[in-house]
Parts: structure tokens; sequence; C-alpha cells
């Protein structure tokens, strides 16, 4: 592969609808100084030969797993910035343009931008705006808040950090950028230029119910550390595509969220029963 200065890595599992809209994209860059991997975990439908129509390469993993995607992408990687994407993101023309002229001056080890919608409604444009705002203001925490859809990050700093972490099912982009920050690397949320994040999952299951899920999630981060693979498909199914064509959201029921909470841990019926009446408040969190 020719040596480019962005190696854009994207994870698919049956994208054939979207992909092909963000490589027409990356083919209108102003700057093309670019190659593209596609990382496949064996797509059902036409993602892999739509890629290959576009000029990507295409690299199989026999896993379905997003970080191990990504990491197997990175190793193809030859160049000074690998670039991660998620197949349903939108970029405008000059996105990779600025980025550059950004990393010249500045000379960031890691960095993402903000994010628009893909749509006008209200409601997801003010949704957008307090993710913004949020990542703004945790970009120089201890461990970084970040959306996986769009990292950059300099090849030979991932290779130090050793890629994704394979095993934790959420929030594999946060635990990358808590070990960057240990080891003194530089780390920049841009405002501009910004990308259009998808929305479709929020659209699939609700705004509600997602920021339900998110707070199931951070409730059982703060008492167990880390959510298991198992537990993680309660709250995030990672089917691809093929999840907003017929993925069904599993069910949580409160009985559900103290099983996986104190999975693992002695606990007494009485401190069972102290726990299910202070979070009697929060039974909305739960269906």
């Amino acid at each position: 592969m020719t040596r480019t200065f962005f190696t854009i890595v994207i994870p698919t599992l049956n994208e054939e609808k979207r992909l092909p809209t963000l490589l027409s994209d990356l083919e209108k860059q102003t700057f093309n100084d670019f190659s593209v991997i596609v990382v496949d975990a064996m797509s059902s439908d036409a993602t892999i030969r739509l890629a290959r129509q576009h000029h990507a390469k295409v690299v199989i993993s026999n896993k379905k797993n997003v970080s191990y995607q990504r990491n197997l992408g990175a190793k193809h990687s030859q160049s000074e910035w690998t670039v991660f994407m998620d197949a349903d993101n939108r970029i405008p023309k000059d996105y990779l343009q600025k980025i550059k002229e950004y990393v010249e001056i500045y000379s960031p080890d890691i960095l993402s931008s903000w994010i628009v919608p893909d749509s006008r409604l209200k409601k997801d444009k003010i949704t957008a705006t307090l993710m913004n705002i949020f990542m703004e203001i945790n970009k120089n925490a201890s461990r970084p808040y970040i959306l996986e859809s769009m990292i950059f990050i300099k090849t030979k700093i991932f290779q130090t950090l050793g890629g994704f972490n394979t095993d934790i099912p959420w929030g594999e982009g946060e635990d990358m950028l808590g070990r960057a920050h240990k080891m003194g690397f530089k780390f920049e949320m841009l405002r501009d230029p910004k990308y259009t994040y998808s929305f479709r999952r929020l659209k699939k299951i609700g705004t509600f119910k997602m920021l339900q899920k998110i707070s199931q999630i951070e409730i059982i981060k703060m008492v167990k550390g880390d959510l298991t693979k198992n537990d993680a498909h309660f709250f995030y199914p990672m089917n691809g595509g093929t999840f907003y064509k017929n993925g069904e959201e599993p069910k949580m029921t409160l009985q559900k969220f103290i099983s996986i909470l104190f999975q693992d841990k002695e606990i007494s019926s009485k401190s069972l029963k102290s726990f299910k009446k202070n979070i009697d408040p929060w039974k909305s969190l739960f269906r």
C-alpha cells in the first residue's frame, strides 16, 4: 500500500446502504492524500462489493467486534495518521483538508471534532449540541469522552497504546484516551470542521429510551467498573446495519438490571431490599 498522510479505517457489517455514501464523500475531498481500508466482519449483503467498487482496500475480519476490526485495519496503516470512521458518517468536502491544516500547526496526538445530526429535527439538533458541549468540557479529563465514530490518532501512538481494548463492549474510545492521558499524549476536540453523526440508533430505539440505557450503563460502571460482553448486549446490540433492518431491542427489566449489577457479588437479602427501596424513584429507567 502506498504511504499516505491519512489511512482511514472503516469497520463494517451489512452496511450496503450507508457505506457508499461515506465513500462518495471521501472521493470528493479537496485533500486526497489518504487511503481507505474497509474492515468487514463477513457481511451477508453487498457491503464488500460496494467497497471495492469505490476502490477501498477490503480486509476481512473473522470476528464481529468493532474494536477488533479497527485494530485489524490499523495493522495495515502505513500513514502518519490513522483515522477511524463509522460507515454511517457524512463529511463535508473540506473536512480532511481542515484537519490536516490543524495537525500541522498545532501537533496534537489524537483528535476528534464536533458533530451535526443527520436530521433537521429540533430535538436532534439540541441533542447534538448537548453532546458537543459534553465532549468539550470533558476533553481535559483523565478519561475524555469521545465518540468512536471519528478518531484521528498518530499511528505510532496507536501502536504504543496497544490499540482498542477488544474485551470491553462499551466506551472503548474513552478507555483508550484514558491510557493516552496517563502517558501524556495530547488530545484535542475541534469545534470545526464538524462531521455528520448518524442518529439512526436514536431513531430506532427512541431518544428517551437511549438516555435510559446510558443511565443504566453509568450506574453499572460506577458499581462494577465495566460491563461484560454478555451484559452489554442488553444495552447496546452491535449487529451493524442489520440491527436497523430487523434488530429487536433487548428488554431490560429491573430484575435483570439487579442481576447484572450484583453478578458474582454476595449480597444479603436485607441489602438487596434496601437497594430496591432506594432505586424506587428511578423505576422509570426500566420498562
